[in-house]
Order: C-alpha cells, then structure tokens, then sequence
C-alpha cells in the first residue's frame, strides 16, 4: 500500500512538473524582456511567481502577470504590478507580444 502511495504521488508531481513547462519557459522569456527594456535600472522579479500567474488566452499565448520591485532595499524602493503576453511558435518557443506596467496612480497629488 505505502508503495502504491508513493508511486501515485511521483506521478502526479512528474504531471505537475510538466505541466508548468509552458508557463515556466514563458516567464523565461518575460524575464528577458524586462531585462532588455529595463536595462540600467535596478529591480527584481520573481519568475516562479510570474509563471504561477500565467493564465490562458489561448491554446499559443499565455497571459501573465506579477510585480517587480525597483530599488530593492533604498528609501526609493517601489512596487510595479506588470502583464507579460507570450505567445509559442510552431517549434513550441515562447516569445513576448507585449509587455504592461500597471502604474499606481494613487500617490500622485493633484494639482491644485
């Protein structure tokens, strides 16, 4: 019985571990983007994070979304929500259709 177990169990993580494949080799490809475009500034992202967002647009491109962090540990430190579209190719690559910060407007004062 305890065998049984875990041969269900290694089985269900092989099935996980490959079907995260997709949205993993997608964040891959999101995270070479933002490095293309925020080159010189400093952040962070969190792939795994990004890859666990990744939402189906349809059966090619994927849809994720997550935070970056800008100045990590400086009184400048602040938080970027962003969506990272990616789309596979007929080789099964991904590649970036777009990417989307989504800025808080919320500390901006108006003018008065």
């Amino acid at each position: 019985m305890r065998a049984r177990t875990c041969l269900v169990l290694a089985l269900g993580a092989t099935l996980a571990a490959c079907g995260s494949s997709r949205e993993k080799q997608a964040a891959q490809a999101c995270g070479a983007e933002l490095a293309k475009r925020l080159n010189g500034k400093t952040y962070n992202i969190d792939l795994g994070d990004l890859a666990a967002h990744a939402k189906a647009e349809s059966t090619d491109t994927l849809l994720l979304s997550s935070v970056a962090v800008f100045d990590k540990g400086l009184s400048t430190e602040y938080k970027q929500s962003y969506d990272c579209r990616a789309r596979f190719d007929s080789a099964n690559v991904a590649s970036v259709l777009y990417l989307d910060f989504k800025w808080d407007t919320a500390d901006l004062k108006k003018a008065e």
